[in-house]
């Protein structure tokens, strides 16, 4: 049972969902972004939500099976493979075992199987690619430890944020301030492209300034420009 200190904040998650992970990026100052090799096998909408974490011995998938019947509905499972290549941690037996539990998501620094039916599975599934080759299953691991997944240094109960652009995550105890951030950051880029698509919709274009972005000026006096 989840200590009630730790429970899903429906609400802010809500307001998580509507921004992408770029923006995240940006008001993080590129902290606890995962490396770009770690992608999406069946990318279907932003995947938000609470972490819960897992480190595996590497070639091993022992702890995260343990992981898979412990966590809560709607989690999202991040996984440190120990950048192990030569194993998948994961196939079509465990995601769905993982999907029939309404966990929402696993990530994985690590190799995965069974490409085609993962993509057939509701579950989103994260991976750095593919391998055909299975996994021992004698540990040993830890399950919610504070791990470091592809570059990330994740806690359990922290939340991610993961789309066609990356992968990041949010802090637990900053993560009010942090959504703040990034909602005002987005309110400033939809300003921005609705002055973009407003100045390619005036026939003659003349007032370049009009959609220079405020801050380009002052970075240029440096430069005599």
């Amino acid at each position: 049972m989840t200590d009630p200190q730790f429970s899903i904040d429906s609400h802010l998650l809500t307001r998580m969902k509507k921004i992408g992970s770029s923006v995240f990026a940006d008001v993080m100052e590129m902290k606890n972004v995962m490396d770009y090799r770690v992608k999406p096998v069946n990318f279907s909408e932003t995947l938000v939500g609470r972490v819960r974490t897992v480190s595996l011995s590497q070639g091993d998938n022992l702890f995260l099976h343990h992981a898979i019947y412990q966590v809560e509905r709607n989690d999202i499972i991040l996984v440190d493979g120990q950048g192990y290549k030569e194993a998948a941690y994961l196939g079509e037996l465990m995601a769905g075992a993982a999907e029939a539990l309404g966990i929402k998501g696993i990530i994985i620094d690590g190799l995965v199987r069974d490409k085609q039916d993962l993509r057939q599975l509701d579950i989103q599934i994260y991976a750095k690619g593919f391998i055909p080759y299975g996994p021992s299953k004698e540990g040993p691991g830890s399950f919610d430890k504070t791990i470091t997944c592809a570059g990330a240094i994740v806690s359990p109960y922290d939340y991610v944020v993961a789309d066609t652009d990356g992968i990041v995550v949010v802090p637990r105890e900053s993560a009010e301030d942090i959504v703040g951030k990034a909602e005002k950051k987005l309110k400033y880029e939809l300003n921005r492209l609705e002055k973009i698509n407003s100045y390619k919709k005036q026939i003659s274009n003349s007032n370049k300034s009009s959609i220079e972005p405020d801050w380009l000026e002052d970075k240029l006096k440096k430069y005599n420009l």
